[in-house]
C-alpha cells in the first residue's frame, strides 16, 4: 500500500500518542519512509532480552533498547526529555515526574505544563533539547525518523529507542524504563496492576460469545486497526473478534466496500475521528476515548475500556 507523511503522522499518533491530530492515514506492518518502505528495525534477541531484564538491580547496569542497541548506566539519569508520549506518562506512573527537564507539543497533561517543549516527537527542535542539557533522552524507534538519533548521538547526548506496538512491548518498556531510572519496585507495582485488570477483564468475558468488532480510525477510505497492534491485542482480550485481522498489517486502508461485505456487530470509532460514512450507520458503534490510543500505563484502565464497550453486559 502506498505510505505518505500524513501517514507517518498517525502511525506516532496512534503508536505513541493518541493526541496528534494530522492527517489520518496509517502504515502497514512495514515501517515506511520517504524513500519506500524498509525492513522492520531488529529487536533484541529474545532469550537475550530477557535475561538483561532479569539481571539483579543496581548500577552500573547494561539495557538494551528497542534498536539492539546496548546502552550502559553508571547511575540514575536525573535529567530526562521523553520524545514518546507513552514513556512520558509511565515516568510519571513511576514517580519521577521532578526528573523530566521537557516534553513536547502532544504532552498536555497537566502535570507536564510547566516544562518547555522541544515541539514535536518525531524530528524536534533539537537545538531547545540539547540547551536543556539532558543526560537521557527517550526517543521512537522506526524508519520515521532516524535522522533525531544520528543527531543526538553525533552532539553525544544518551538516548534510548522504544517501539510500543504490542501489550508484550508495553510491559518490556515499563520493566527497562523501571530498571534504568531505578525503580525497579515502581515497576513491578504497575505491571501488577495491569497484569491485574487484563485478568479482570479476561475473567469477565470468558463465558461470553466473541463479537465481530473493527476499529476505525477515519480516512478515505476509512483506515483501521490491523492484527500486531496494541489496539487489536486490548479488542482481542476484551471478548471481540478483530473482522479485518486477515489484512496482514498494523494499520491500513480498507474499501467502504470491502468493509460492508464483512460481518460487524460493533464499531469501535476512535475520539480523534470524523464523522463515520453514511454507509456504516446500520451498524451499532461506540466512541473510544483518545488516551485508550496511548500506550503506556494505562494499559489496564484501556483494557477494560474496550471490553466495557464491546461487552457492557460484563460489567454491570
Amino acid at each position: 500500500m502506498s505510505l505518505g507523511r500524513a501517514s507517518l503522522r498517525v502511525l506516532f499518533r496512534l503508536s505513541v500518542c493518541a493526541l496528534v491530530t494530522s492527517q489520518l492515514g496509517c502504515p502497514s506492518d512495514r515501517r515506511p519512509s520517504d524513500d519506500g518502505e524498509r525492513e522492520r528495525p531488529r529487536r533484541p534477541d529474545s532469550d537475550e532480552s530477557a535475561a538483561e531484564v532479569r539481571s539483579g538491580g543496581g548500577y552500573p547496569l547494561e539495557v538494551i533498547d528497542d534498536s539492539g542497541t546496548r546502552h550502559h548506566f553508571g547511575a540514575p539519569p536525573e535529567r530526562i526529555v521523553s520524545l514518546v508520549p507513552s514513556a512520558t506518562e509511565t515516568l510519571l506512573a513511576l514517580g519521577i515526574g521532578e526528573r523530566l527537564v521537557g516534553r513536547t507539543d502532544y504532552d498536555r497533561l497537566p502535570e507536564l505544563r510547566g516544562l518547555p517543549s522541544v515541539g514535536g516527537g518525531l524530528q524536534p527542535n533539537l537545538e531547545v533539547l540539547v540547551a536543556l542539557e539532558p543526560d537521557l533522552v527517550i526517543v521512537f524507534e522506526g524508519e520515521s525518523d532516524r535522522a533525531t538519533g544520528e543527531r543526538l548521538r553525533n552532539l553525544g547526548v544518551p538516548h534510548f529507542s522504544i517501539r510500543p506496538d504490542g501489550i508484550a512491548d508495553i510491559r518490556t518498556i515499563v520493566e527497562r524504563l523501571g530498571r534504568i531510572t531505578g525503580t525497579t519496585p515502581a515497576a513491578d507495582s504497575l505491571l501488577a496492576g495491569i497484569q491485574g485488570a487484563l485478568d479482570d477483564v479476561a475473567a469477565r468475558v470468558e463465558s461470553r460469545p466473541r463479537r465481530k468488532v473493527v476499529y476505525l480510525m477515519g480516512g478515505e477510505p476509512p483506515w483501521v486497526a490491523g492484527p500486531g497492534t496494541y489496539i487489536h491485542e486490548l479488542m482481542v482480550a476484551g471478548g471481540a473478534d478483530n473482522v479485518v485481522e486477515d489484512l496482514g498489517g498494523l494499520y491500513g486502508p480498507i474499501s467502504l466496500e470491502e468493509l460492508l461485505t464483512r460481518e460487524v456487530d460493533l464499531i469501535l470509532v476512535s475520539e480523534q475521528t470524523g464523522a463515520v460514512p453514511p454507509q456504516l450507520s446500520a451498524v451499532a458503534q461506540a466512541r473510544v476515548p483518545g488516551w485508550v490510543e496511548v500506550p503506556g500505563p494505562r494499559l489496564g484502565k484501556a483494557a477494560r475500556t474496550l471490553a466495557r464497550l464491546v461487552h457492557p453486559e460484563a460489567f454491570r
